[in-house]
């Protein structure tokens, strides 16, 4: 069994709205480059490397925000600035990036990362 040092933080708000935001900008690369392709519009990395590598990476570092703050905090502020400029149309959905930034930068601050011996 694990003693309460070994315990993982627990998943609050913040992990479940940056597996939200990181599911809607994948959803929303996906819908994107389908639309690029199927009208040859052009923009396809554009497109699919931001929304696409954003989600990917605002997951990626939410997965990890518990038990790796610091790491996961660094991999989602990228995702979220990477997603910032194609849904700027929206204007909320980059409001919603800024304060997953926040958070995850606020709780990465206030837990300890596991000291490395060597």
């Amino acid at each position: 069994m694990r003693s309460e040092d070994e315990r993982p933080a627990s998943r609050g708000w913040v992990w479940w709205y940056g597996l939200f935001l990181g599911c809607l900008l994948l959803a929303a690369g996906a819908a994107e480059t389908v639309r690029v392709v199927r009208n040859g519009d052009g923009g396809l990395l554009f497109w699919f490397g931001t929304l696409v590598g954003g989600g990917v990476l605002v997951l990626a570092g939410t997965l990890l925000l518990p038990r790796q703050p610091r790491r996961g905090f660094v991999l989602t502020a990228i995702g979220c600035a990477a997603g910032l400029l194609p849904t700027s149309w929206t204007v909320i959905v980059p409001v919603m990036l800024v304060v997953l930034i926040i958070a995850s930068g606020r709780r990465a601050a206030a837990e300890k990362s596991p000291v490395r011996s060597g």
